[in-house]
């Protein structure tokens, strides 16, 4: 190996020594950690982040987000049924009420697996949405100032609560609204009667069928209804031990009722104002995906609230500052309801109805916030 000489080995001794009194030399920097103003609220963590501990963070929280979102989907594929049950609850309910046929259609003979694993994923992704929201803002919370990460770490049991809210409305508010005006919508389309023209009776071959005709009582009111020589009872409660072969319409429900060995048949009745109503059938995938699609949107966009404390917490815009920016805000909170929903009005005013409202609370949380700090900083 080379050795170096007397001279060389005094020419670096020197040059380390003046290296070392140059860095004694230096003044020191302020820590991150040391209060800015006397307040140890105003500084940055100890230990603020470098850019390599921000994407370890990312990857981590990423990991955890894709756990969640794994453990909702399996959740949802080994409970399917019940959900899709739950699902479902509010189409059969509108649809027996509306007189018609609580049933969905399959339009091919792949479509209830198609529409089970659609679901599986969908319902998954809407399960574990309040936890991947949770982990989003402790990402975020984590490249922020002590005091803000004190408000930020609230915001995710918060943001759960909303988005679990916006579910919520959405099943026990906005469906039955929606499906019963569509429902009701199509009844009116229908025909009258369906009287024959003079052509139209001339060009028939055959004798109409006899239809029913009720019999009325003394009083009025029907009874029985005659088909062909048959009469059937109208009854609005069922008889208690009805005998093998008694066929009547139950009047409330909408149904014909035939007592067998085998136990109790029923036909349903489709009422609507003629022969040429216009019949609600809906499909099996379409409305999971429909159903599901809206769950996600109106739980996204509960978390309106959260998204406007936090604009005001970190300085991008102050309560009032978007108080005076609220007819544009109104806008275009309708325009993305109208992105988010399908192309129907009803479904599009009441996500943004409900997101104005939010708005507006979140402003009022956002003045609190400010006016608190306020106060603290006079003191």
């Amino acid at each position: 190996m080379p050795c170096r000489s007397n001279s060389d080995q005094a020419d670096w001794q020197s040059f380390d020594n003046r290296a070392r009194i140059s860095q004694m030399s230096e003044p020191e920097t302020t820590s991150p950690s040391v209060a800015v103003g006397g307040t140890e609220e105003s500084t940055l963590s100890v230990g603020r982040m470098s850019f390599g501990d921000h994407l370890e963070e990312l990857r981590i929280r990423a990991i955890l987000a894709l756990v969640g979102l794994f453990v909702g989907t399996a959740l949802s594929l080994i409970f399917a049924r019940q959900l899709l049950r739950i699902i479902f609850r509010p189409l059969l309910v509108v649809l027996d009420a509306n007189g018609l046929r609580p049933a969905v259609t399959s339009l091919g003979i792949q479509d209830g697996f198609i529409s089970y694993l659609k679901m599986g994923i969908l319902a998954g992704v809407i399960l574990s949405m309040p936890w991947i929201v949770y982990q989003i803002w402790l990402f975020v919370a984590a490249g922020l100032y002590k005091h803000e990460q004190k408000f930020v770490k609230l915001f995710g049991p918060v943001s759960a609560g909303l988005f679990a809210l916006g579910v919520v409305f959405l099943y026990f508010v906005v469906l039955p609204i929606v499906l019963s005006f569509f429902v009701r919508f199509n009844q009116s389309l229908g025909v009258a009667e369906l009287d024959r023209g003079s052509l139209t009776s001339a060009l028939a071959m055959d004798e109409p069928a006899p239809t029913s005709q009720p019999e009325g009582k003394s009083d009025g009111s029907a009874e029985h209804v005659v088909l062909g020589s048959t009469r059937i009872p109208v009854l609005a409660t069922p008889p208690e031990n009805p005998a093998i072969g008694a066929v009547w319409v139950d009047a409330i429900q909408h149904k014909l009722r035939i007592s067998t060995n085998a136990g109790l048949l029923s036909v349903h009745l489709d009422v609507g104002q003629g022969p040429g109503m216009v019949r609600s059938e809906v499909a099996l995938s379409l409305y999971i995906s429909m159903v599901l699609t809206l769950a996600l949107a109106f739980g996204i966009s509960f978390e309106l609230p959260v998204a406007v404390v936090f604009l005001s917490m970190i300085g991008v815009a102050t309560a009032d500052q978007m108080g005076k920016a609220r007819r544009y805000i109104a806008f275009g909170i309708f325009v993305l309801a109208a992105m988010l929903t399908p192309p129907d009005v009803i479904s599009q005013v009441m996500l943004a109805v409900p997101m104005v409202a939010l708005f507006e609370g979140g402003l009022l949380a956002a003045r609190m916030i400010e006016h608190k700090h306020e106060e603290a900083n006079s003191d």
